[in-house]
């Protein structure tokens, strides 16, 4: 089998079990991951520049010059065909090893590295970034392909200045088998919501949402799982609204526990937005899993969410922080479950369709061969 380099500055995220899956799912090319800093255990083969930094002085001088020589001499190296930068930013890093190794390379966008805001990153302090955005018109060049996740960042790509020949496509994949329907009924009632605590997930309008019709449906509550830098803020957010009781903070959680609480809630909701810096999604991965799932979505028009959910179809769309419009799509599915339930069923067929990852995977296998070709 060809081997692939997986490159990811820090790895693996639990935000990001993404990579991992299309990892997995790889048959015609073994994957070795390649990483600044690993987080913890993984199930592949990799490189990892902190296994043997104690100090961090070799991960610091990484970060700060993308030099890919504290990768050291590796034979492992020497079996690459090419490598696989995940992130705008990590493409800068996958380049330089690629240019040291002299093999191709290519780079996958997901939401964030093509929609924040240039002036954001300067601003950020962060390292990554300002490699990205010092090397990025080199980047462009040098790189063989750049996938982009959905459409919305396909046409972004474009408006930064992305050769267009270079850019293709790619859905993301789902594991049907891992996120299927309940066999069994529900008991109890709840709106499931999966994201990270920042601006741009909308948690604050799902909140307000159900502020409105609480009292209406007194036997459901909101599960959220997720957390980060806004974690108080939508505490504060939920005691002001009188729904703290009715709302289950649960924290970040590992895949299995994903996979339970989505497989028994009654409908998903991420009502995601454009933050202040211009920060979007992508396509949020938790959407996808919820409709394999056989839930019903409420969301938003908002970046790329559109290419998944069709709206009035498989769930409802709303426009960007309008909680007063999210509030009345969630009140006619708890309203009317048989709708609820038919448009869940509606979903997974269409998961099943468009975002099967073994589908999925096999295209981005046929892109590694065309880029080794």
């Amino acid at each position: 089998m060809k081997t692939v380099g997986m490159y990811r500055r820090a790895y693996p995220r639990i935000s990001e079990t993404f990579i991992g899956e299309q990892a997995h799912n790889l048959q015609t090319y073994k994957p070795l991951f390649l990483t600044c800093k690993l987080l913890e255990e993984i199930p592949f083969d990799h490189i990892a520049i902190s296994d043997n930094d104690q100090w961090k002085i070799k991960q610091l001088f990484h970060i700060i010059s993308a030099s890919p020589n504290m990768f050291g001499k590796e034979a492992e190296l020497k079996n690459l065909k090419l490598i696989h930068g995940h992130f705008g930013p990590d493409g800068i890093y996958a380049m330089r090893l690629a240019e040291k190794l002299n093999i191709p390379f290519i780079v996958t966008f997901y939401g964030f590295d093509i929609t924040v805001s240039r002036r954001s990153m300067w601003l950020s302090g962060n390292p990554a970034f300002y490699q990205f955005l010092l090397h990025e018109e080199e980047l462009k060049q040098k790189a063989s392909k750049f996938i982009a996740f959905s459409s919305f960042l396909y046409k972004k790509m474009i408006e930064y200045g992305y050769p267009e020949d270079k850019i293709i496509k790619l859905n993301s994949g789902i594991d049907l088998e891992k996120f299927a329907p309940a066999s069994e009924s529900k008991g109890e009632r709840y709106i499931l919501c999966v994201g990270r605590h920042t601006e741009k997930k909308g948690i604050d309008t799902l909140l307000k949402a159900f502020a409105r019709i609480a009292s209406k449906h007194p036997d459901v509550s909101v599960i959220q799982i997720g957390n980060g830098t806004m974690t108080e803020k939508f505490k504060t957010l939920a005691d002001e609204l009188g729904i703290s009781n009715r709302v289950n903070f649960m924290g970040a959680k590992p895949y299995e526990v994903i996979q339970k609480t989505m497989r028994n809630a009654e409908i998903f909701s991420l009502p995601s937005q454009t933050a202040k810096n211009g920060d979007s999604e992508g396509l949020p991965l938790s959407i996808l899993e919820a409709a394999a799932s056989g839930l019903p979505i409420a969301s938003t028009w908002h970046s790329a969410i559109p290419d998944a959910i069709l709206d009035g179809e498989t769930g409802f769309l709303v426009d960007e922080k309008d909680d007063r419009s999210l509030a009345e799509k969630l009140d006619i599915l708890l309203s009317d479950r048989a709708l609820a339930k038919s448009m869940g069923k509606k979903g997974r067929e269409f998961i099943c369709e468009n975002f099967d990852i073994r589908k999925q995977t096999a295209k981005l296998e046929a892109i590694y061969d065309l880029v080794i070709s």
